[in-house]
């Protein structure tokens, strides 16, 4: 293997210098002096023998042939020398210059495959590949590891943006390789099943991308499998109709990653709170998004978080899903003060449609109010049953230019009228220059109030950063407008191995009873190490099923960290009393109970509570159709087949949660510390 690496950086270095013509130049000339110089020493040994004249009549017919010739070997010197004329003037340079041009644009071209080890392939040249990369070369994770880029697009197109965008010192590291995807022998020339990750894309502006995305991810899974290794694959999906799916359940034997573009950075924005723009360079700066919640929501609070939606796009729809994850708060269970999220898009009947087709289960569960501004019609759910869950709706059809929508955005601004209302604005257009012109002309109340403002746009985000920037007196009309959904940057590889999600994970998997857990069992290796066989039962040793779906869920946890935190004033590593953990675990049960329907899961009806209860179908007969036993209220929730209740788990995530944080602090610390080590 040691041979076969020294034997592909020196073909890797030959194809480098062969790319410029300057080094052609200066790489033929040395060469051709090394040869001359071989050609004389040569000459000089065997200046005694006959032949040496033989060959300098070949290598140059009009030198002096000896005088003890004949005639006849002065004749056949002759047709020597035409014969050295042609082959070494004419075929020979030739043939060697074909084969020199041949390989420059094979190499140009992304037509030569390399010998590749413990390397990061990028499969399809996407608008993130750019972002990831530079991911990839800054993580210490990825020390040392080479980048494969397979694209269907013009190589040498995609070598210029690409490399006018990254450092030489990255450029260095990324190979980039011309290929089909869906390939089987395509994809074997890139060594899979060598690779530290694989990152699936896809290509830019494709028809039918996450098709053809699963039918690559089904190639791989087959070379993997019969290589009998296990590689984790990062996969791209442009819809969320095709993401949700494989949210749900895991179709292949593959250590797979599901990602969307648009939940992406709807977490970026909600979770996060900031995004890092990338340079050219080391030097980089922040966006800094206000969190929904920015100002603590209590128990004792009158608070309630609003997030508005301008456009039912994808991005849109992603933004409220997320919000729908994130924003449960204590003053639900004290004073039943919900969440609410509004969308306003003129075909919103049509949207509202299709979003409750595909959220069913969810929106039979929640509360949801619409009106069209047009009519006047309105009508909402509210009365069929009541609900157990923290989470409104609303939809609102209507152009956002019309006076009615003006006047309601300007209502829910005015801090006066609303002052218990925590409102922040997304304009989430397909359209980059409508998004900007409905974004930068709401109601002044928006403005006047600093109410955040969150616009969709899709390439530069310079003019609204520059908008936002403050005055040295202070002010500035849109300092509260902040630029997000560039298309150059959204998924953080970091995500699927953040610490905080495997100790939820380990909780989980520990719970046994109430007494919860204390902080000596917080030992991050040992978590880790349990993490790395997350896949298996931990008493059974038997295969999870849909371990996506398990993974997603602990992430999810993982997400409401923070607003849980500032909810409650939860100091890292500090115990909590018993009422705040009570309090914790029924906000936790109602993030849960959401989390579940947005994964299409469905509650019990009260023939299944009742096959249940007379062990005619198990619960896990249930789990398996998507049917959950424990999607209701929390004072509603019963013991498990172990005799463990339900919102033991719940009881045990709140009380260990300061310990994960605290945790969770010490290992972000670290983490910068190597990395500026």
């Amino acid at each position: 293997m040691q041979t076969k690496t020294i034997l592909r950086k020196l073909q890797r270095r030959l194809d480098n210098v062969l790319r410029s013509t300057a080094r052609q130049v200066v790489g033929l000339t040395c060469f051709t002096v090394i040869v001359f110089f071989v050609l004389w020493a040569g000459a000089l040994l065997f200046s005694r023998l006959h032949v040496t004249e033989w060959v300098f009549a070949f290598l140059n017919p009009g030198s002096t042939f000896s005088d003890k010739a004949t005639d006849m070997e002065k004749v056949w010197a002759l047709l020597v020398g035409l014969a050295g004329m042609i082959l070494l003037g004419g075929l020979l340079i030739s043939i060697f210059n074909n084969i020199l041009q041949s390989r420059i644009e094979k190499v140009k071209n992304g037509q030569v495959h390399y010998v590749f080890n413990d390397h990061v392939l990028i499969v399809g040249y996407d608008r993130m590949a750019i972002s990831l990369i530079r991911q990839i070369a800054e993580n210490p994770k990825y020390s040392g590891c080479e980048i494969v880029l397979q694209t269907v697009c013009k190589v040498p197109d995609v070598r210029h943006e690409l490399f006018s965008n990254l450092p030489v010192r990255i450029e260095k590291r990324v190979t980039i390789v011309s290929g089909n995807r869906n390939s089987g022998e395509d994809l074997e020339k890139l060594q899979p099943e060598r690779c530290r990750e694989i990152i699936l894309l896809g290509e830019n502006d494709e028809y039918d991308h996450d098709s053809l995305n699963i039918k690559c991810l089904e190639v791989i899974a087959g070379i993997l499998k019969n290589k009998k290794t296990q590689v984790r694959c990062h996969v791209l999906f442009e819809y969320q109709s095709a993401y949700a799916v494989f949210q749900q359940q895991d179709l292949l034997d593959i250590d797979f990653t599901p990602f969307n573009f648009y939940e992406s950075w709807a977490q970026k924005v909600f979770v996060d709170g900031k995004f890092v723009i990338p340079g050219k360079d080391r030097n980089v700066q922040e966006i800094v998004y206000p969190y929904l919640d920015r100002e603590p929501v209590t128990a004792g609070s009158p608070k309630h978080v609003h997030l508005v939606i301008i456009g039912m796009s994808r991005m849109g729809v992603a933004m409220g899903i997320q919000a729908a994850h994130l924003c449960h708060f204590p003053n639900f269970v004290t004073q039943n003060i919900k969440t609410r999220i509004t969308f306003i898009d003129d075909n919103a009947d049509r949207e509202m449609n299709f979003l409750e087709g595909r959220f069913r289960h969810l929106f039979g569960e929640v509360d949801y109010y619409y009106q069209d501004v047009n009519t006047g019609e309105k009508w909402d759910n509210t009365a069929t049953k009541k609900k157990f869950t923290d989470i409104c709706f609303e939809f609102v059809k209507g152009r956002v230019e019309q006076a009615a929508v003006q006047d309601k955005l300007a209502e829910w601004s005015d801090k006066g009228k609303n002052p218990d209302k925590l409102l922040t604005v997304a304009v989430c257009f397909h359209s980059s220059p409508a998004a900007i012109a409905t974004g930068l002309y709401l109601p002044d109340e928006v403005y006047t109030n600093g109410i955040p403002v969150f616009i969709r746009q899709e390439t530069s985000y310079c003019t609204l950063s520059l908008l936002s920037q403050t005055k040295e007196d202070g002010y500035r009309k849109y300092r509260h407008v902040k630029p997000f959904g560039m298309l150059d940057h959204a998924y953080d590889l970091n995500r699927a191995d953040d610490l905080l999600p495997m100790m939820v994970k380990y909780v989980y998997d520990n719970t046994t009873s109430d007494a919860g857990m204390t902080v000596d069992e917080f030992d991050p290796d040992i978590i880790r190490e349990n993490w790395k066989d997350w896949t298996k039962n931990k008493e059974t040793g038997e295969q999870y099923r849909n371990i996506t779906a398990l993974k997603l869920s602990n992430i999810y946890n993982a997400n409401m960290s923070e607003i849980k935190q500032r909810s409650l004033g939860i100091r890292p590593g500090e115990e909590l009393s018993d009422g705040q953990v009570n309090l914790l675990a029924r906000v936790e049960h109602n993030r849960w109970n959401i989390e579940k329907l947005l994964m299409g899961y469905r509650a019990c009806t009260p023939e299944d509570e009742e096959n249940i209860r007379n062990k005619v179908r198990s619960k896990g007969f249930y789990k398996e159709r998507f049917v959950h036993p424990d999607i209701k209220s929390y004072q509603a929730l019963s013991k498990d087949d172990k005799g463990i209740q339900a919102g033991t788990y719940d009881v045990n995530i709140s009380r260990a949660l300061p310990f994960m944080l605290s945790e969770y602090k010490k290992s972000k610390t670290n983490n910068r510390q190597n990395e500026n080590l």
